[in-house]
């Protein structure tokens, strides 16, 4: 409503218009707005439960691993015959 009357009273933007149409358009840019804040709200959650997956499958990532599995891939139990950098 508050719109509407910045609308009709400012004779720039008016343009001609009666009350109804300014309350009109006024109802509509604030449809509009409800819109985009309802799409901006579920891009945001979607981005952010997108964000908690992958920490997830970061922090899963050795999860079912064993220490045999460990330690054959960082080269123990090869009678030392894999240089790993050290």
């Amino acid at each position: 409503m508050k719109d509407a009357h910045r609308l009709y009273k400012n004779d720039f933007q008016r343009r001609g218009r009666s009350w109804s149409e300014c309350l009109k358009a006024a109802w509509s840019w604030e449809r509009d707005a409800v819109k985009t804040r309802e799409e901006k709200a579920a891009k945001l959650d979607a981005m952010i439960a997108a964000s908690w997956a992958a920490h997830n499958a970061r922090k899963n990532e050795f999860e079912g691993l064993s220490a045999d599995a460990v330690s054959w891939a960082m080269g123990y139990n090869r009678g030392n015959g894999f240089y790993c950098g050290d």
